[in-house]
């Protein structure tokens, strides 16, 4: 987010949260330029300047407009090709993929320096470049698109190979395997965005056996991971290097010979409903170290009680109006811009779908969004949220998990929901074990997809005391005690109606009563409130102090 604020000339005078800084706007015109006008949100992203009122939110960035590289020369240096040489690169696969060499600035080293130039074409059109120098510095063209490298050799191939980098696509070349392409920035252990896998799904769509050939360390295995996540592990295989770091070790220690045997033991991920523990043996390492990775959801003090993993589902329930929809919405909103997460709805009770983007734009923009809030916010959307579209005549749950399996794909959809079960079509139930089964296949899809699914359901009845309605819990839901039983975790949304806090709404307690994996929560409750005021963003309150009570005669649902 800093380098956000830095890129449109804003000097941040240090870490804090909140500050006040020149404006790159006004200060240099006034007559104490020293003055410091702008305030700065570091967390929001917001930023105002009190002078000239320029303002604006780097959290939604505009989209992409990609810059054409200029094309160069392919000359290469006598000394050059000895340096691809020594590497086990020949001349010839030097030409096949059109190396060429220049004169660049590199950054790191303050310095222009002599560059081997990677050229990434598509469909014959040079679309950006990758420079490095002698020291292992690396710069790509600033504003060009990120594609794979070498992506026009996979078309019209049904096996084919992904390769970490670029000297290890041309080390398979050197092999006889040309039929590769590279990830352009490599590899890392963190969130793995795959931009370039978006610019180019449509290559994939068809294939019929992915071999993933990535780097044998943990950065690359998060990546072969996440990339079998995307295609699929049923038509992918894998490649282990053992002692060796990647494919341009092997050959340059071993000969192309030693490579084009290893390219030939590839490795089936494990199969569904099979373990071998030789396909999971760093997963045990990683989880003794480290235990189950999983997200904050930025609600209040909800870190305590729940958090969000992969490979998991959530049941959330609640008495009508509680505002089941607005806590998953707000829930997807936090993680897309914490986590840059893609969540993708099957929502039908937030039809129509204007008002529903309608309702997250606020929420991330904690605001009433004008209509120039929501043009600032539409990319952001587009390419964090998805909706699929509600075909009445095929309402099953199928059919949904079938459009979200192809947006898991396509699009790298982390985060599922739907909204709610009680709208799909369960006429297929026969008999009690209905129930149990449907939601056995929820429990595959997201192990098998690596996802998180929220699947809200209204509870069958609601007991009150007095007019005041009890707090549901799953065993309340229409259908079956399989709800608390399949569920990984079981979360009750309850407004407390009449209980107004400082925000003019009601107070909401998010009741955790069922967590599987200890390492994600615990049983309990935290509560928070939607502040309407500015834009329903739900806030944190203090129950004791925050509170204005309010008497209601009655319960408006």
């Amino acid at each position: 987010m800093i380098e956000e604020f830095q890129n449109l000339g804003i000097e941040l005078k240090s870490n804090a949260n909140v500050q006040k800084t020149k404006c790159p706007k006004c200060s240099h015109t006034r007559k104490n330029k020293s003055d410091p006008c702008l305030s700065v949100n570091i967390e929001k992203g917001v930023y105002n300047c009190h002078h000239c009122n320029w303002s604006g939110n780097v959290k939604f960035k505009p989209k992409k407009q990609y810059i054409k590289p200029v094309e160069t020369k392919i000359e290469l240096s006598d000394r050059t090709i000895g340096w691809f040489s020594k590497r086990g690169i020949s001349t010839a696969t030097l030409s096949h993929w059109k190396i060429g060499e220049s004169i660049e600035y590199f950054p790191q080293v303050d310095k222009r320096r002599k560059a081997i130039n990677f050229n990434y074409h598509r469909d014959g059109e040079l679309i950006n470049t990758k420079f490095r120098d002698g020291e292992k510095n690396f710069k790509m063209v600033s504003g060009a698109e990120l594609i794979f490298y070498g992506i026009d050799n996979i078309k019209e191939m049904d096996t084919i190979y992904i390769v970490e980098g670029e000297m290890d696509a041309l080390s398979l070349s050197e092999a006889g395997i040309y039929s590769v392409c590279s990830v352009p920035n490599g590899a890392s252990k963190g969130n793995q965005r795959l931009e370039y896998l978006d610019n180019c799904f449509e290559y994939f769509t068809e294939k019929k056996e992915i071999v993933l050939c990535t780097d044998n360390d943990d950065a690359g295995l998060s990546l072969r991971n996440e990339l079998a996540r995307r295609f699929g592990n049923y038509r992918c295989k894998y490649v282990d290097f053992g002692d060796y770091k990647d494919a341009n070790e092997v050959l340059t220690e071993k000969g192309a010979e030693t490579l084009r045997s290893i390219l030939k033991e590839t490795k089936s991920f494990p199969l569904e409903g099979v373990i071998n523990i030789n396909d999971i043996w760093q997963d045990v390492i990683n989880y003794n170290e480290k235990g189950i990775v999983n997200y904050s959801i930025q609600l209040a003090d909800s870190d305590e009680w729940f958090k969000m993993a992969f490979g998991e589902w959530s049941t959330i329930t609640g008495i009508p109006n509680s505002g089941k929809s607005d806590f998953v919405d707000q829930i997807s909103c936090n993680l897309a811009l914490k986590y840059g997460f893609r969540t993708a709805y099957f929502s039908p009770e937030s039809f129509p779908y204007e008002s529903h983007i309608k309702r997250l734009a606020n929420k991330l923009n904690e605001k009433h969004c004008t209509t120039d809030d929501l043009n600032k916010t539409k990319n952001f959307i587009e390419e964090h949220f998805y909706f699929v579209k509600i075909d009445l005549k095929n309402l099953t749950l199928k059919s949904i998990l079938d459009k979200f399996r192809e947006l898991v794909f396509q699009k790298g959809v982390n985060v599922l929901t739907i909204d709610p079960w009680n709208m799909l079509d369960h006429s297929a139930q026969k008999d009690h074990s209905y129930i149990g089964r449907v939601l056995s296949e929820i429990t595959q899809f997201v192990q098998q997809t690596n996802t998180h699914l929220f699947l809200v359901a209204h509870p069958r009845k609601m007991e009150s005391d007095n007019g005041i309605f009890k707090i549901p819990t799953p065993y309340d839901i229409s259908g079956s005690s399989d709800f608390f039983n399949k569920s990984y975790n079981c979360l009750t949304v309850y407004r407390s109606i009449g209980e107004m806090t400082k925000y003019e709404s009601d107070s909401v307690q998010v009741h955790i009563q069922k967590v599987k994996r200890k390492e994600n929560g615990k049983q309990g409750y935290f509560t928070v409130a939607p502040d309407f005021r500015n834009g329903g963003v739900y806030k944190p309150i203090d129950e004791n102090k925050n509170r204005i009570t309010v008497v209601k005669d009655t319960i408006p649902f």
